[in-house]
């Protein structure tokens, strides 16, 4: 008797071969995608080296030329909005937290207030976001951690944490204004 799921599965697998032959061409389109979000050609190659790694992790589930090409661009989109959320994010918070020398008096009362602000601050997030933000922060725990304990998707983690982290960022943010 035969398997027609099996003879289906592997018709539409995509094969190492048919991969291989398909990843110059996708990887070109990942460096035009990458430099039109305007990386340099060095940073668009890396971009492109990361995304053609990820398609081949799921090369398996990829059905065709065109799926290959969607998910290319998609997953190169994604890894540019990534990279540049990095490298924004630690130049903002670069900026705003104040460099403290610990050797003086002074200096160590300041950041022992700033200290006890921040833990306030915290206290003073929404349940949920200070929940993930305490877990992940504070007891250094995975997102998939946080998720199976708080019976959540590991995206809503991801975004509750997100969440909690700009309101803290903007709360301190306001404070070194004043």
């Amino acid at each position: 008797m035969l398997n027609f799921e099996g003879v289906i599965r592997y018709i539409d697998v995509m094969t190492q071969k048919e991969f291989t032959y398909l990843a110059s061409e996708t990887r070109a389109k990942a460096v035009s995608i990458a430099q039109r979000f305007g990386y340099a050609q060095d940073d668009a190659e890396d971009i492109a080296q990361d995304v053609m790694l990820r398609l081949w992790s799921l090369h398996e589930q990829i059905n065709d030329a065109a799926h290959l090409k969607a998910s290319a661009a998609i997953t190169t989109k994604c890894v540019c909005i990534d990279k540049w959320r990095t490298t924004h994010q630690h130049t903002e918070i670069a900026g705003t937290m104040p460099l403290i020398d610990e050797d003086t008096l002074h200096d160590r009362l300041e950041y022992a207030e700033l200290e006890r602000w921040l833990y306030k601050q915290i206290d003073a997030l929404p349940t949920t976001s200070g929940i993930v933000l305490k877990m992940r922060q504070l007891e250094h725990r995975e997102l998939g951690e946080i998720a199976d304990i708080l019976g959540i998707r590991q995206t809503s983690v991801s975004t509750l944490l997100s969440r909690a982290r700009n309101e803290l960022l903007n709360k301190l943010k306001r404070r070194n204004q004043q």
